[in-house]
Parts: C-alpha cells; structure tokens; sequence
C-alpha cells in the first residue's frame, strides 16, 4: 500500500515489536550464521531498500536484530527514476526511514536518466551501484529481502530458458556476484507473512503500482502464473518449493565437492588434463571448466565473459577431433598433447579465402558463424525483402541466376570494390567501413562473401550488392547468415 512520509516516531520500538513476530527460528541459519558471525569493527554492511514491504521488512529486523552492528550499518537506495513522482516518493521515504531508525542512506541514479528500463539493464545498473558503493565504503555484506514467493517466481522464470541445478536454487540465502557478497535471510518466508506481520506491527512501506502491470516477464509470471500454479495444487505450494530448493541445494553441494576434486586432479599449472577431464560426467565437467576459467580470469584479467562460454565448450569437447574453440576475441582454449591451456591471441587469425558450401556452416577464427542455403523464392521471402524486413547485420538474400553452385570468403583486402543495393556506385570497402565508425577488430573480423570472379555480392552490416538483387522473376535465392561471435 501507498504510505505518507508521517512515519511513526517510535518506530524502533516496532521494530522490536516485529522481531518478536519474526525470531530467528524463521531466519535462514546460513545468512543468519554470517550476520551473526560478523565482526562489530570490520567493514559496513548495506541493507539493499527500494522501500517495498520486503526490503522494508529485511531493513526493520536487522536494524532490531543486530544493535551491536547498527553503526556499521548503511542503507542502500536505488532510485532508477522511472514512475516520476513516485520515484521520488520512495527515495523520500527511505531517506526519512533511514534518519529514524539513525542509519545513514546512499542513494543511486542511472547516468542517463530514464535509461534502459528492461529487467536486466535494471538489475545491473543496481549491482553496479552496490559494487562502487562497497568499494568506496568498505561494504562487506549486503542485505536483501528476497522472500520465497521469489524463489517460486525465479524457479518458474529460467526453466524455459535452461538452466542447471545452479539456476533452480537462486536467490540463494548466501551467494556472491563478483566481488559482492548477498545475504537474504528471509527466503523462508513468503510474501503475504511478511505483509500481514508488518500491518500487525503498524509499520508502513512503499507500494510499487508498476509491479501490478504485466510489462515485465517476472511480473507476469507473479500476476498470473504464480497464482493459478498455486490454485491447481493439491497441495501448500510455497512449502513444496521451499522443499524443492533445499534438496537441489544439497545436490549442488554435492556437485561442488565432487568438482572441487575433480579440479585438483586435472589442474597442471595453467593447463587441465584433457583425458582427465573428458571421462567426467558432463556436470562436473562443466563446473571444473568454470573454475578454470574464472581463476584464469581473475588472474590474467581476461574478459570477463570466458567462464560464460563453459557451455559450448563442454559441448566441444564431444568430439572426440576437439583441437581448439575460439571463446572471446583474442582467447581460445587448445587442445596441445594432453592437455588443454588457454591461448592468447594478440590479433585474431585473418579469415582465409575458403569456399562456401550450401546447406554447411563455417566455422570463423573470431568465433563466428556462417551459411549459405539455396532456397526457392516465395511469397513469404519476397514481403519479407520489399517489407525491408531483412536484418543486413546477419542475414541477406541473393539472386541464384548469376550465381554458381558455391560462393567463396575472406577477410577484407586493400582495393576491395563494393557497391550495396541502392547505392550510386561503387566505392572502397574499407571507406564504407569508415563511414560506418567500425572498429578495427570489426573490419578484420566480419567476413566478406564473393562469386567466383572474386566481386563482393555482401558484407555483414550493409545489403547484398546491387549485382545480386533479387527480383519476382527469379525462381530462387541464396539465403547468406552470419552468426556473430557472443563474445
């Protein structure tokens, strides 16, 4: 509910009052073990608050749990300024929360104002407030109200998308985002507890009307999923997943032990055993590649994206011919003897002159993808030509009628002649680049594709040359794709 910023004066009082309502037999024993475990002198903690009900609620109680911490303590205030007055309503509202209960409030804004507003460049704008405020604060620990509804709602979230033991468990009572620290004590409770016990203890909170709109994923799944899974049950929900959560974290548990292991035995200084590592169930193959790379990472400073990759090169090392898998610009992991070691590049490899069969996909040295198909011309391909609904960054489509039965490409060369469809003439390759402010790994990186008389009939990023137009006449075409490196 909306609250006005008439907040009571005893509010420390409540605030015992809710403690009593909420002892540490409800808390999470794992964050519970941490705050309790935590030095009264050493580094703050910041108590993560948007002013709703459950960070408001985390906020009161380790104010009341902790008195000995309560110098220690800072209030974390994030303040993405999209719903205008409500914004401000809510930082008002902490900043007043914060001097009653005697805690100082940091407050952070976006850079740009009114910026990305999808969930996941809100969250990283959060995380990247927490870590500068840790870093500039000495911050040790960070407090977040996350519930079990949460839980339910997260677990619901990334199975459509595919995620490990892991990824089922999150938010976790303890975890760790780079070099943040998170304790959530309150992922035992579910949502409408926490509500009800703070009207039973008259203390207010912020209501966010966004979350009653279904723009976001994670609002609908709150809205209307959550509910009607919860109607179909035949059984109490938020305990079964509770249940759930608690037996998949003892089976991660297991997993890392098992991993942790696994690393010490294929560990050869910066280089892992590959048959060692290949006769590992994939799941401890997966984990000891991660420790791998995030070690090399933190090492070598290294993109912080190569442990994301653990991935595809797990699925890599299925074949039984691995020799090498590009990961990031200028890293790779190769296959040398019997071992496998990471291998920096200080440029990526040019793009050979090769051909292009149809129906096959080439394999790029930056980590890229390419295929070209013969498709016949239909309705469907001509809308989605005339509509200009082709993407030039990853996809064009060619006439067939000049074209043999394959295609050639390569890195781009000095003299390079290009004239894209719709263009007046041809100009320079790499003065079309220039126009475009490509960067100079883009232009060794993007692949060029030729006919046989070596002419340019596309470039990635720009339309398929004016030469290779498709009209309504042609029976069919050459659908060209460029998968680009995730790096």
């Amino acid at each position: 509910m909306e609250h006005s910023l008439d907040l009571p004066d005893d509010l420390a009082e409540r605030a015992r009052g809710l403690l009593e309502l909420v002892p540490f037999e409800l808390w999470h024993i794992d964050a519970l073990s941490v705050l309790m475990k935590t030095p009264s002198k050493e580094g703050l903690i910041g108590i993560a608050c948007s002013g709703g009900a459950d960070s408001t609620f985390s906020l009161i109680l380790a104010f009341a749990a902790f008195p000995q911490l309560r110098k220690r303590m800072v209030v974390l205030h994030y303040n993405h300024q999209l719903r205008k007055d409500a914004s401000e309503g809510d930082e008002s509202f902490l900043c007043l929360l914060s001097s009653k209960l005697g805690l100082p409030c940091k407050v952070g804004y976006p850079e740009t104002p009114k910026g990305g507003s999808d969930e996941a460049t809100l969250r990283k704008d959060r995380l990247d407030f927490y870590a500068k405020q840790a870093k500039q604060d000495g911050i040790v620990h960070i407090l977040q109200g996350h519930n079990l509804d949460d839980i339910a709602e997260t677990l619901l979230w990334r199975i459509p998308r595919g995620v490990s033991v892991d990824g089922l468990i999150s938010p976790q009572a303890v975890s760790q985002v780079g070099c943040l620290n998170f304790l959530r004590p309150f992922v035992t409770l579910g949502r409408q507890f926490i509500r009800d016990t703070l009207q039973k203890c008259s203390i207010p909170w912020r209501e966010d009307a966004s979350n009653q709109e279904n723009e976001y994923l994670r609002n609908r799944m709150r809205n209307s999923v959550l509910p009607q899974w919860n109607e179909a049950s035949d059984r109490d929900l938020l305990q079964g997943v509770a249940q759930t959560v608690d037996l998949l974290r003892q089976d991660s548990k297991a997993l890392e032990h098992y991993a942790k292991e696994s690393y010490k035995q294929c560990k050869s200084g910066e280089k892992l055993d590959f048959e060692g590592l290949i006769k590992l169930p994939c799941a401890i193959q997966r984990r000891v590649l991660t420790k791998w790379l995030e070690e090399i990472e933190c090492k070598f400073a290294t993109p912080k994206s190569l442990s994301a990759k653990t991935g595809r090169l797990v699925k890599s090392l299925e074949n039984t011919n691995f020799t090498a898998l590009q990961l990031a610009e200028k890293f790779s992991v190769r296959k040398k003897g019997k071992f496998i070691e990471l291998e920096h590049l200080n440029e990526s490899p040019p793009i050979c002159k090769a051909v292009l069969p149809f129906s096959y996909p080439i394999y790029l040295p930056c980590g890229g993808r390419v295929l070209g198909e013969q498709m016949i011309l239909d309705t469907r391909i001509l809308n989605l030509i005339d509509g200009k609904l082709v993407n030039p960054q990853n996809e064009a489509f060619i006439s067939v009628k000049s074209l043999p039965d394959y295609l050639f490409l390569r890195s781009r060369k000095e003299g390079d002649m290009f004239r894209p469809l719709g263009s007046p003439g041809s100009k320079k390759l790499s003065d079309w680049m220039i126009d475009r402010k490509w960067s100079k790994a883009k232009k060794s990186n993007t692949p060029i594709f030729l006919n046989q008389k070596d002419e340019i009939i596309w470039v990635p990023g720009f339309a398929p040359a004016e030469s290779a137009k498709v009209s309504k006449a042609d029976s069919g075409v050459i659908r060209l794709t460029y998968q680009q490196s995730d790096t």
